[in-house]
């Protein structure tokens, strides 16, 4: 192989004519550094490049002027080609790499991803594209793609130099599955051969029927591409088309089942690109004609001669189950199958463009809304979500569709959803636009299992509802012509047709606050488009429920085109305070991947708590972060997830020391992504999966899951009732938008309403909210308890009754302590929606001593629940019940003879309030004078505010004889101003000691 032929020879200037034959042949965008550009002369004159000033330009991302630029130079003959190759998909430069040494010339322009656009440039005008400059998407159309493909340029095609134009691949360009190498160096859709050439294929004769032919399974191992054959089979399938519509243009053939091989990895069918002679299913049919391949599949072109046999049975339908065994079905192509399932349908994103949906059995979900990355569990589910999917396509090559051929009834009010059910399927196997596809030979019997629904289903209602809808680029100012950077509509009609969708779903909602994404970063003034918004919604609303518009202290929120926003509704709740923009990095203008969150605490009209709202719209999985070390770790959370996921972190600790917040937006992770789970760390909770099991609200590549999401903190998530994803927008088809572009007169008329349905490609989340207050505890601030009975303290619960509040109570000492009450301590509970008094009861001690009023203190908190406490404490007065007297301290009282003497108390029980005086005699009985010494009567005093004992003195006197005990009396008999206790006397004991 030779692909660079460049005579390098100097030569005049050619004309104009000669230069706009060089073109770009293939385009090359696999795995990995994998990537080639042809360009090659079409011409029949020697071209020079660089006196032309040919220039291969890269514009990277969507730029508008190059990000790269490779100089073209030599001279290009008449059908010789130009290779450039990404340096590191030259073989032996990179464990990965496909393509030869000697096939191309290293280049930095090779280094684009199936978003970024190339032109081919001459003196400085564009000659040639691969993509449309200054837009960034991955281009693509019936199963092509620039993402993952090869594509080489369809013979006579013309130049693609008009840059106004939508880039379709389908006019100019055959697609070939991810990593075709083989035709670099060659003009045409086949491989070249060894001279760098494509393979000239041999003649054959048709003969008669009957007579030998090739056999269809040898087809594909029998390495005959190009040559012309004979084969002789049964029409399966009629795609030839009527004239209006020419559907494949040909028809599928496939063997009688007793002319089958006994290898089951090897086709008896092969589709035949033959629309001239009419054939219909049933017909043996004779055919001549040449081996080929169309988008990577096998097929017959060319015919030569054809010859109707008869009419016989139909071979044997294979039947085919998903999910599938092996994602090849080579085996199986131009076949007839059965899929004897009930099976889930979801219309891909070219549904209305191309007819095609995916089957599967079952919902498929992305791998990181289920398990988080790097397990073996989201491996084994994107394993196994490969496997299970097979697209069901309409059996026609053209575009936009009147009509859905397995669903003609399809239109914006009879809508073939994600998650509808189909049986019956049958058809014939064949492979393009990199995907085996099912082409339907019989109506499926289409179960509507997933109906639409008029509005958000919530099981239980509260006094809050609050949406996220991200609304798709709703832009006032409109993008006509693609003449400008504003998204969205790009004609007055098309904003009317997109403005009532999303109108018809946000009344339908009525959430009393809503946050909003990819709104037009515009202002807040009445032609913005907040407020275009907001007064078409209140136009369909009474005026209670009209809606205003968060306004923060700047003029716009950020500096990207699209902004998020608040709306609420003043009659339900009122905003407390200015808004709030968290600017923290990552959040900052340096960064610029995300958009700025916008914060609102907010307060109930009619009384309740407070709560937090923050809306946000962190950086897309689409563009890379790679200037930012945080490039796509294939891993399946796409770019920027280290991005997302300090994001996430930055937002929970702006919230750390706030309570009742609710996070809403469109985060762009799926719900065990690293994003996520930092947010789980944080103390959030994702609410819809709480309350709904296998929630989503997006779809890509055909898999659900969510990136559109409500996070609660713990004391708000208390008080969620139920949160859903409104399925308005993902389950829709596409084609029910209010775009113009890309739609037939029939399909304009029939596939739109101003409904909610397909608003959006994101589909709202609801959530409803208790938010009633909690009340407060209220009970005494001072309670008066007497001694020797109890006292009844009363708590009451009031101003509301949500939630269940515990109380924890404790007794603590003052003045009093635990000789006059029980320290105890307990709870009291009330239940939600209980407003109940409850009564704690609590007992003072009797004692004998007259002490006052003492103090003690019941001390209070909240142990569950949100509600207030009216009072931290309680006083506890404890009165005295005791009398004040005046009493012996004992009845009896013992003293040695050798002790010389001894004191015996009298007690005043209490203060004395004035001068307080007792009287007391002292009488012998067994012990006379001879035993002990004292006066007969003795007065003792307390001055006012003394307490306690005054003693009564004796002298005991050791007589020094050896006698038994002998005792004199104490007798107590007058106290003035107070009364005698119950002790008036003591019996005082000698104890001899002889």
């Amino acid at each position: 192989m030779n692909p660079n032929k460049i005579m390098l020879v100097g030569l005049c200037a050619l004309s104009a004519s000669s230069q706009a034959d060089v073109l770009i042949s293939e385009y090359v965008e696999g795995s990995s550094f994998n990537k080639a550009i042809e360009i090659a002369n079409y011409g029949d004159q020697a071209v020079d490049l660089a006196s032309a000033n040919y220039q291969l330009r890269l514009f990277s991302n969507g730029a508008t002027s190059a990000t790269n630029t490779q100089d073209l130079s030599g001279v290009l003959a008449p059908g010789d080609t130009l290779v450039y190759v990404n340096s590191n998909a030259v073989i032996g430069n990179n464990d990965n790499a496909l393509i030869p040494v000697g096939v191309g010339i290293e280049s930095s322009v090779v280094n684009f991803n199936g978003d970024d656009a190339l032109g081919l440039y001459a003196n400085d005008v564009l000659v040639d594209r691969v993509g449309q400059i200054g837009v960034r998407e991955t281009w693509g159309d019936g199963g092509a793609s620039t993402k993952d493909q090869t594509l080489r340029r369809l013979a006579e095609s013309t130049p693609d130099n008009d840059n106004n134009q939508e880039f379709v691949i389908s006019s100019r360009w055959f697609n070939y599955a991810k990593d075709t190498v083989d035709g670099l160096g060659c003009i045409g859709q086949q491989a070249c051969d060894d001279t760098g050439g494509p393979i000239d294929p041999p003649v054959t004769d048709i003969g008669q029927c009957g007579d030998p032919s090739t056999a269809i399974h040898s087809i594909r191992t029998g390495n005959i591409l190009g040559q012309e054959i004979v084969v002789e089979a049964v029409v399966v399938g009629d795609f030839q088309g009527n004239g209006t519509d020419n559907q494949l243009s040909g028809f599928f053939v496939q063997h009688a089942d007793a002319n089958w091989d006994a290898d089951a990895q090897t086709s008896e069918g092969i589709f035949v690109y033959h629309f001239n002679d009419p054939v219909t299913v049933g017909q043996r049919v004779r055919v001549q004609a040449t081996v080929a391949e169309y988008s990577g599949g096998n097929q017959l072109k060319d015919v030569a001669a054809l010859l109707v046999c008869g009419n016989e049975d139909l071979p044997s339908a294979t039947t085919l189950t998903l999910p599938l065994v092996d994602q090849d079905l080579y085996h199986l192509e131009g076949m007839r199958v059965s899929l004897p399932q009930t099976l889930h349908v979801t219309p891909a994103y070219t549904f209305n463009r191309y007819g095609e949906s995916v089957l599967s059995l079952g919902k498929r979900f992305k791998s990181t809304q289920v398990y988080p990355a790097n397990t073996p569990e989201a491996a084994a589910l994107a394993d196994a979500n490969m496997l299970n999917r097979l697209v069901l396509d309409d059996g026609l090559s053209s575009q936009n569709p009147d009509e859905i051929s397995y669903f003609p009834n399809f239109s914006a009010l009879n809508s073939l959803r994600a998650g509808s059910q189909m049986t019956g399927v049958e058809g014939v196997i064949n492979y393009s636009f990199g995907q085996f596809r099912v082409q339907p030979t019989a109506l499926p019997t289409v179960i509507d299992a997933n109906p639409r629904t008029a509005a958000p289903e919530l099981d239980e209602l509260g006094n809050l509802s609050v949406a996220s809808f991200n609304v798709l680029n709703f832009f006032t100012d409109l993008d006509i012509d693609n003449a400008t950077d504003f998204r969205g509509a790009d004609t007055a009609e098309e904003f009317e047709r997109q403005r009532a969708k999303i109108v018809s779903a946000m009344v339908a909602m009525n959430a009393n606050v809503v946050g909003l994404m990819e709104i037009q970063n515009n202002g807040f003034a009445a032609d913005s488009a907040i407020q275009n918004l907001i007064d078409a919604v209140n136009a369909q609303l009474p005026e209670a429920q009209h809606y205003v518009a968060v306004k923060p202290l700047v003029d716009r929120i950020g500096n990207d085109m699209i902004a998020v926003g608040i709306i609420y509704q003043p009659e339900a709740v009122q905003a407390n305070g200015d808004a709030e923009l968290i600017r923290a990095y990552p959040f900052d203008a340096d960064t610029a991947k995300h958009r700025v969150p916008l914060v609102q605490q907010f307060s109930m009209v009619d009384g309740g708590e407070s709560f937090y709202v923050a809306v946000n719209h962190f950086k897309s999985k689409g563009s890379n972060c790679n200037a930012l070390g945080d490039p796509d770790m294939g891993d399946g959370q796409g770019n920027c997830n280290g991005q997302r996921t300090l994001a996430a972190q930055t937002l929970s600790q702006f919230f750390s020391e706030k309570q009742n917040v609710l996070l809403l937006g469109d985060f762009n992770a799926y719900a065990k992504e690293d994003p996520m789970l930092a947010f789980e760390a944080a103390g959030f909770n994702n609410l819809v999966p709480m309350f709904e099991a296998n929630s989503y609200s997006y779809y890509y590549d055909e898999e659900a899951g969510s990136l559109d999401h409500a996070l609660a903190d713990a004391a708000l998530t208390a008080r969620v009732l139920d949160a859903t994803d409104w399925h308005i927008n993902a389950d829709e088809p596409t084609g029910l938008d209010y775009n113009t572009e890309y739609k037939s007169d029939a399909q304009l008329a029939n596939f739109y309403a101003p409904n909610a349905y397909r608003a959006s490609d994101h589909d709202p989340v609801v959530i409803s909210l208790d938010m009633r207050s909690a009340g407060a505890i209220s009970v005494a601030a001072q309670a008066n308890l007497v001694e020797g009975t109890a006292s009844s303290l009363v708590f009451e619960r009031l101003e509301g009754d949500f939630g269940e509040v515990v109380v924890k109570y404790q007794v603590v000492t003052g003045s009093a302590d635990a000789s006059d009450l029980a320290l105890e301590s307990g709870e009291l509970v009330w239940g939600a929606n209980d407003m109940s008094s409850q009564t704690l009861s609590l007992a003072a001690f009797v004692d004998e001593l007259a002490e006052g009023q003492e103090t003690a203190y019941l001390t209070l908190s909240i142990e569950q629940g949100t509600a207030k406490l009216a009072v931290p404490q309680v006083e506890l007065l404890i009165d005295d019940a005791t009398a004040l007297t005046v009493s012996m301290a004992q009845a009896q009282i013992e003293v040695d003879e050798a002790a010389g003497s001894i004191n015996i108390p009298v007690v005043l029980n209490g203060e004395a309030t004035s001068k307080t005086s007792a009287w007391v005699l002292v009488l012998p009985s067994s012990a006379s004078w001879r035993d002990y010494r004292a006066p007969f009567i003795q007065r003792l005093t307390w001055n006012e505010g003394e307490s306690g004992a005054k003693n009564v003195s004796a002298r005991i006197v050791d007589d020094r004889r050896r006698e038994a005990d002998e005792r004199f009396k104490v007798l107590l008999f007058g106290a003035y101003p107070t009364a005698l206790g119950n002790i008036t006397s003591t019996w005082v004991t000698i104890k001899d000691n002889d």
